[in-house]
């Protein structure tokens, strides 16, 4: 029992490694909030990151680059997922007006424009996730559908606030499918009715297209592609493709499958999907744009590798392999758990407290000027880990002896595991508990050696002990 109107007294042992004091003096956290960018998981592939790199690569930015200075639909100019959308609806022939009364976030996009928004990808949609939806922030995310692969497969160019301009595919079962789609100029969706209106017929001659038209295999010359019609209803009798390179007809081909021939290289290739029957007018469909028709795919001759030791203040270094392509230039996008760490794209990254616990990998891309990347990923050998900081304290008592201990690590709260406490010859393995562990062990009169040591998790090595006093009245 405490006497009434005596002050206790406590000391206090503490220990951490001089690694980890250096780091948190030359390199502790800001106080500037970091907004990163939507996160992809593992069934998103970035192909391309920056706005030269991907222009090198074959992947076209549109010419926002170099028009990013300025704001569209009153967006934020500069890396911003919703000023770059802005930008391709006007360059779609939209006005420099933003089309709703409201706020600008991405978030709001899709709930403002409801009535042209549904689930069916389109090339020259936008991509919409809403606040936290399928790996979003709280502001949502916007993005530019530049190719449907699939029903369940789409590729999208994107810009991010904090992060950098990038095209890369996404597939439904990955996590990270938008919550909607926005036709602002591909195709209207239809404005929902409140009453039911029933499926139409042969007799209201109308054919409605219900899924967009694909192409699966890669814009590579002197290859073939082949593309779907689509989705319709009803079923036309005939199905007709006219194919486009920079917007003019290639011959008078109407078949599904195109050769893509030298000439083609470097011009964007689209098409359109004709559908015809007896008695209906005849459907011509928007302009799908399908990308730019590249010479050639880099190949890696020889790996790149992925060196350093995955833990907090380390630095990574990603060593570029060769490629069959002698020009090819290495380029890098290194990822958390999958997610791309905004401005992360040089060869070396040093771990910093956000990547503790995490997984962290690069992305390695080869790439050369109208060619499709290689793109490698390699991963860090095992989670980031945080070195413990052990503080050690005593408390004074009559007929017992108080011991607390708590452990620490920069990235990490709570700590989880188990310390082993000895107090003189007593000695028990305790579980965290918020990151404290609090013992009261009933001993004679004296001073206790008392000796500690964390065991150490998955994330947070065992620490050496150790060591203090605890007096016992």
């Amino acid at each position: 029992m405490r006497t009434p109107g005596r002050a206790a007294r406590w000391g206090t042992t503490t220990a951490a490694s001089a690694m980890l004091a250096s780091y948190l003096v030359l390199a502790g956290p800001s106080s500037a909030p970091v907004r990163e960018p939507f996160l992809p998981s593992a069934g998103t592939t970035y192909l391309c990151s920056g706005y030269a790199a991907c222009v090198a690569a074959g992947y076209s930015d549109a010419g926002y680059g170099a028009a990013n200075g300025t704001m569209y639909w009153r967006m934020y100019s500069g890396h911003n997922c919703t000023n770059y959308a802005a930008y391709r609806m006007i360059q779609a022939g939209m006005a420099n007006t933003r089309p709703w009364t409201g706020e600008g976030n991405a978030s709001h996009w899709g709930l403002y424009m409801a009535s042209i928004t549904d689930q069916t990808p389109n090339v020259g949609a936008i991509a919409w996730w809403g606040k936290y939806s399928n790996g979003a922030g709280s502001a949502g995310h916007v993005a530019y559908v530049e190719r449907v692969v699939s029903a369940d497969e789409i590729i999208v160019s994107e810009d991010a606030w904090g992060g950098t301009f990038h095209w890369r595919s996404i597939t439904r079962s990955s996590g990270r499918w938008p919550t909607g789609f926005i036709h602002f100029v591909d195709r209207a969706a239809p404005t929902p009715n409140p009453t039911p209106t029933p499926t139409p017929t042969p007799t209201e001659n109308v054919f409605t297209q219900t899924a967009t038209p694909t192409v699966a295999a890669p814009l590579v010359v002197n290859t073939t592609v082949t593309a779907t019609a689509g989705g319709w209803s009803p079923t036309p009798a005939e199905n007709r493709w006219r194919w486009f390179a920079d917007g003019v007809r290639i011959g008078e081909i109407v078949t599904p499958d195109l050769a893509l021939t030298p000439d083609l290289v470097g011009k964007t290739l689209s098409m359109r999907v004709v559908a015809k029957a007896d008695g209906y007018t005849t459907y011509v469909s928007p302009f799908y744009t399908l990308g730019p028709v590249l010479a050639g795919m880099v190949h890696p001759a020889t790996p790149a590798t992925l060196s350093g030791t995955p833990a907090l203040g380390q630095v990574l270094t990603a060593t570029p392999g060769t490629y069959d392509q002698p020009d090819a230039v290495p380029a890098y996008q290194w990822l958390r758990d999958g997610v791309a760490i905004a401005g992360a794209t040089a060869a070396t990254y040093q771990l910093a407290a956000e990547d503790v616990g995490r997984l962290v990998s690069v992305q390695v891309s080869g790439t050369k000027a109208q060619y499709a990347p290689a793109v490698e990923t390699l991963s860090a050998p095992g989670k980031v880990t945080s070195p413990a900081v052990v503080t050690l304290t005593t408390k004074p008592a009559r007929g017992r002896a108080i011991v607390r201990v708590r452990v620490s690590a920069v990235g990490k709260l709570p700590v989880t595991g188990k310390v082993l406490v000895r107090i003189g010859s007593w000695q028990r393995e305790v579980r965290l508990s918020d990151g404290v562990v609090k013992v009261k062990v009933p001993m004679s009169r004296g001073t206790k050696k008392v000796r500690v040591r964390y065991l150490g998790s998955s994330v947070v090595p065992a620490a050496p002990k150790v060591v203090g006093t605890v007096q016992v009245g």
